[in-house]
Order: structure tokens, then sequence, then C-alpha cells
């Protein structure tokens, strides 16, 4: 794993680029588990079980159960905030269904 991430930072040091080890992270699966100590510009790259990749969860051995769970909890929070424009007796129907479909 360490050849895999060299190879990279060798190619963008040509052009004076580098790896921010503080932003990157090794995830590794259950099948290939090795957890030594990965490099990136003389310091180590955080091991991690599960992490955040565009809004969706990521985990070590596949399951989606941490995502769903995020999902769930992010819908039940903007329908809670909605909560007030439900019960107002002077917004119609029609605009309610209006704010639910945007």
């Amino acid at each position: 794993m360490q050849q895999t991430t060299a190879a990279p930072a060798i190619e963008s040091g040509k052009v004076s680029l580098c790896t921010n080890p503080k932003k990157c992270k090794i995830l590794t699966t259950t099948v290939w588990n090795d957890r030594t100590n990965i490099l990136a510009t003389g310091s180590d790259i955080e091991k991690v079980d599960d992490f955040c990749y565009l809004g969706s969860y990521i985990s070590q051995n596949g399951s989606c159960a941490k995502d769903v769970r995020v999902r769930i909890g992010k819908a039940t929070a903007v329908f809670g905030k909605m909560k007030k424009i439900w019960k107002n007796k002077c917004i119609s129907l029609k605009v309610k269904m209006r704010f639910t479909k945007q």
C-alpha cells in the first residue's frame, strides 16, 4: 500500500504539489485488512473504519446501515422543521404540497 501512495506523491512533487496527510484517510476492506502505517510527506495517514464521502457513508465491511440512519435523521430533521407549516391553518393545502415537492 505504501508503494501505491508513494508513486502519486513522487509525480505530484515534480509540479510542486504535495499530499496533505491531515486530509487523507485510509479505509481497508475486510478482505485486505493490512493495518501497517502508511506515510504521506513524512506523516502517518489516519486509518478509519468508516467515513463520509460526497454525503454517503462508506464502511469497512460494505454495510450501508450508518448511511441509512444518517439519511433518515436528516429527513426527520427537515420534516420536524416543517411542522409549523403543516399545522398552520392559514396556509392552503396546495401551498403546503408545493413546499413538500421542493
